[in-house]
């Protein structure tokens, strides 16, 4: 197993901490058995979960329902305002037509199995991390050139951090004062 902070790799599957960055190690087998999610996410399992067909035909009923409310609101505003009763039609046509079609489309459409997070991608990662089927994802082939002239460092000049000298705006002139000092 590796550290997922700093790529150390661990002398064995039950190492606490990381031993280069202190990471916690403790929960990682956990997750790595779980194509990359925690145990209490992979467990959660929703026993009041719903169906598509239920949701949907909640919709519908709703939509339904509210035509009752908005096409009185609508027409008593035409009235007020004077208006021509399109406004009324629309209002029907929309809230109580298109939830007559949204429960319709729920029962000939939706599936009637109740459902729960989308863990699906979590087998094809775990299978991944197995490797007991499937081939190991690569990065692709490269596909430019790199750029003519760029430049590499010549070998053997590299200096050590003791040879390097320490540069500042100012040490110039502390310099220069020092100097002057001296001379007085």
């Amino acid at each position: 197993m590796y550290c997922p902070r700093c790529g150390q790799q661990q002398a064995s599957e039950e190492t606490r901490f990381c031993s280069r960055c202190r990471f916690l190690m403790q929960g990682m087998r956990d997750v790595i058995e779980n194509g990359g999610l925690p145990r209490d996410i992979v467990d959660q399992a929703d026993p009041y979960a719903s169906s598509p067909r239920k949701r949907g035909l909640k919709q519908g009923g709703l939509l339904m329902l509210s035509s009752m409310i908005l096409v009185p609101l609508v027409a008593m505003l035409t009235l007020i305002i004077d208006a021509e009763p399109f406004a009324i039609a629309i209002t029907a046509i929309i809230t109580f037509w298109g939830g007559f079609l949204r429960i319709v489309y729920a029962l000939l459409f939706q599936s009637g199995v109740p459902t729960t997070q989308d863990l699906s991608f979590v087998e094809s990662v775990r299978r991944d991390l197995t490797g007991k089927t499937g081939t190991p994802q690569a990065l692709p082939p490269q596909q430019s050139e790199p750029i003519p002239g760029s430049y590499a460092p010549p070998a053997g000049e590299w200096k050590e951090t003791n040879e390097l000298q320490p540069t500042s705006v100012t040490e110039e002139t502390t310099r220069t004062l020092d100097q002057r000092d001296i001379l007085k």
